[in-house]
């Protein structure tokens, strides 16, 4: 019992990133003009939004409850990130940055669980495998926007 509310709390943990994640990648979008970059940020936050469903469900299978919301610090950070933004004529690299960061951050998280496939169900494990492989892709996106 005591293992499975560790999870249920991981689990939660992640979740809120994943919550950020979506604002951030919607905050991203709006900040930039259309094109390929604003595209790729809305599909983040359309595949986040995937992994927050399933996040809920696996919670709900485990009997926990998933938190609602992200964080407040993620708000403010975001909030100044926007701003800071707004004030950069080369937005799109600053705002790739920022994006690689929890990016970076998702693959470390997802990596406890994919090394002990055990602790969740195979349908989760299954979509955390197909996420992780987004993130890995997106990292690389992202890398090649931030290049000089």
């Amino acid at each position: 019992m005591a293992i499975q509310q560790k999870l249920i709390k991981y689990l939660n943990e992640i979740l809120k990133h994943t919550h950020d994640g979506i604002k951030g990648y919607k905050d991203a979008a709006r900040n930039i003009e259309e094109g390929s970059p604003k595209d790729f940020f809305i599909e983040r936050a359309k595949e986040k939004i995937v992994l927050r469903d399933a996040l809920n469900e696996e919670i709900y299978r485990l009997e926990g409850k998933p938190l609602e919301e992200g964080s407040f610090l993620n708000l403010f950070q975001r909030s100044w990130k926007n701003f800071k933004t707004s004030l950069d004529h080369d937005n799109q690299k600053e705002i790739a940055k920022y994006c690689l960061e929890a990016e970076k951050k998702a693959t470390r998280e997802f990596d406890i669980l994919l090394r002990n496939p055990e602790l969740v169900s195979e349908t989760f494990y299954s979509l955390l495998e197909q996420q992780n492989e987004k993130n890995l892709a997106a990292i690389k996106a992202l890398l090649e926007r931030i290049k000089p």
